[in-house]
């Protein structure tokens, strides 16, 4: 049965094809594909665990497109889509991940130069061929190279927030199967870096060569690389390659350690270890004899079962996957200065949720009763304006009334404190594109850069810090804008944002939705060690699978040395009112 983002993969390329294919009264079977890869892409349940009346109350997934889930879980694959795939050459869902190239553009590119692929687009883009088509010109050309050099530099890298979830089931699989004592993600995934490169999983078991044929007959495999008696490598449905090693009971903390990395971290640890007469390696701890490196004489094994007993041994309290980064983690260590980081389960409210009110695919209460399930003691629903062109965003004349509906619905479930507010958009200007009267109508306001993003940095310091210092403000959302493996950060002065932030108080949001995790980890440092501030954490969800997103901007937190009381929604709803009031 297929994955939830191998489904999203499904529906993401029908929806690029419709698009590419299609006509203008296509348009809304477009949109409605993508929105239910989305819904599928971050939802909380798997699927193929689902119910068929469960999977049919799926918010914001119509019929059609639930029948074609349906099928896809019951046979594997969808006879839509072959169908589709033959009316495009296969190249021209590539060419859509160039940024700038729309379905018009790839069909002249087709036309004028039978460019098919992201290989030939580049051929043709440095011999300077595109710049003499009519609509495109030289400045296009030089967009569409950066473009390219982007999708080269991604290629083999997924975003942590995709593909954790996979690789969960792909482990909890092995847990399953009740070959395999243990088993544990490694790898950059389980230091829940931004970007992942491959699955590693690691475990142990009396049956190796069983385990290895559980894990080449994973559900998720779709090629398999290689296999022996303790290693195997796959390729995934996702296009993601896996490895699974099996190593004994004793080992087990040193290859975990090993093959967790950063290989930095690694190495700067070993060099501690060699000081002391010791050397590490995926086996264990080990005494050194004598010898050159490369060939020492080994001695007794003196660590190894666990990761705790690996770090005591050379010395060292247990650091955290997420701090190993040789970032500064082993000198703490040393020190015993390693910070007591925020824990997955002490976030106390979610304070950037959008509903049906605009781009949202569930209601107020629905939102709100997702949020007790995740323990939260209290809400934000902080729906879009219409100015950025969201679809259902709400104008300015409508704003009133949606105050009042969300206050309304706020009354009716209990065990939650519902705020209501607004996503504001920061004009170029630096005004906000809400008024004052309606502002300060509301119980929080996040003000977010939508548009203009190629302004040069000067402009957009200058056009946040503006926005910043309107006396309703609370929040100044995913301040570098960037989208994890689409889109680079704008540019902008962070230290000047962060000494205004130190003087407004408005609060700087990590995002956690996984493709932002902005702030990121070494942007959270910064604004909480050098500048004293207070970070929120949001998941900007707009559907309740989403919040479970919560987690990964956790992670990031975690990765970028923040404590509990260094995250503001960590405190209870009547501190954290308090706390979130201006100076």
């Amino acid at each position: 049965m297929m994955e939830n983002l191998e489904i999203a993969k499904v529906l993401y390329e029908i929806s690029d094809i419709l698009e590419m294919i299609g006509k203008p009264a296509d348009r809304f079977r477009v949109v409605s594909y993508r929105e239910a890869a989305r819904t599928i892409e971050a939802f909380s349940t798997n699927l193929k665990n689902m119910s068929e009346e469960q999977i049919d109350a799926i918010p914001g997934v119509g019929k059609s497109i639930l029948l074609k889930i349906k099928e896809m879980l019951k046979t594997g694959e969808l006879k839509y889509l072959e169908k589709l795939r033959k009316k495009i050459p296969a190249g021209f869902l590539e060419l859509m991940r160039v940024p700038g190239l729309g379905p018009s553009k790839i069909k002249l590119l087709y036309k004028k130069l039978k460019i098919e692929s992201v290989e030939d687009l580049e051929i043709e883009a440095r011999r300077g061929k595109i710049a003499k088509i009519p609509t495109f010109g030289k400045k296009t050309e030089e967009n569409i190279l950066r473009g390219i050099a982007e999708i080269h530099r991604f290629r083999d890298r997924f975003p942590l927030g995709k593909i954790y979830p996979y690789a969960e089931s792909m482990a909890n699989a092995l847990k399953e199967s009740k070959i395999c004592e243990k088993v544990e993600l490694a790898g950059s995934i389980r230091r829940f870096r931004e970007d992942i490169g491959d699955i590693d999983i690691l475990v142990t078991s009396k049956k190796p060569k069983l385990a290895i044929a559980t894990f080449i007959n994973l559900p998720q495999v779709q090629t398999i690389l290689a296999k022996g008696v303790t290693k195997a490598t796959v390729v995934t449905k996702i296009g993601i390659h896996a490895d699974l090693r099996v190593v004994k009971a004793g080992q087990f903390g040193s290859a975990l350690y090993y093959f967790t990395g950063s290989k930095d971290h690694n190495v700067a640890v070993r060099q501690i270890a060699n000081s002391k007469g010791l050397t590490i390696n995926e086996y264990g701890v080990y005494k050194i004899l004598g010898g050159k490196i490369g060939a020492r004489k080994l001695g007794r094994r003196i660590a190894g079962q666990t990761e705790e007993e690996l770090f005591k041994s050379v010395g060292l309290p247990y650091i955290v996957p997420e701090l190993r980064e040789n970032r500064g983690e082993i000198e703490a260590a040393m020190q015993n200065k390693l910070p007591k980081l925020i824990q997955y389960g002490q976030i106390k409210g979610d304070l950037h949720l959008h509903t049906k009110f605009s781009d949202g695919s569930n209601t107020v209460l629905e939102m709100a009763e997702k949020a007790k399930e995740l323990g939260y003691g209290y809400i934000a629903i902080t729906d879009h304006t219409r100015t950025i062109g969201v679809t259902g965003g709400l104008a300015e004349k409508d704003i009133p009334d949606y105050l009042r509906k969300v206050r309304a619905e706020a009354k009716k479930i209990h065990g939650i404190e519902i705020l209501v507010g607004m996503e504001v958009d920061i004009r170029k200007d630096g005004t906000l594109d809400v008024p004052d009267r309606l502002l300060r109508e509301m119980d929080i306001v996040i003000a977010s850069v939508h548009t203009s993003f190629s302004m040069p940095e000067e402009e957009m310091t200058k056009r946040v810090i503006r926005a910043m210092q309107n006396k309703y403000v609370n929040l100044f959302d995913h301040p570098t804008g960037r989208l994890i493996q689409e889109r680079e950060p704008y540019k902008i002065d962070l230290d000047a944002v962060m000494k205004s932030a130190r003087e407004t108080g408005v609060l700087l949001e990590l995002n956690a939705f996984w493709n932002r995790l902005d702030l990121n980890d070494v942007n959270c440092r910064k604004a909480v060690y050098d500048y004293g501030l207070k970070i929120i954490i949001n998941s900007d969800s707009h559907n309740i699978g989403q919040m479970e997103n919560m987690r990964f901007g956790i992670a990031t937190a975690r990765r970028g040395w923040l404590r509990k009381n260094d995250v503001i929604n960590t405190l209870g709803f009547e501190e954290f009112m308090k706390a979130l009031k201006r100076k």
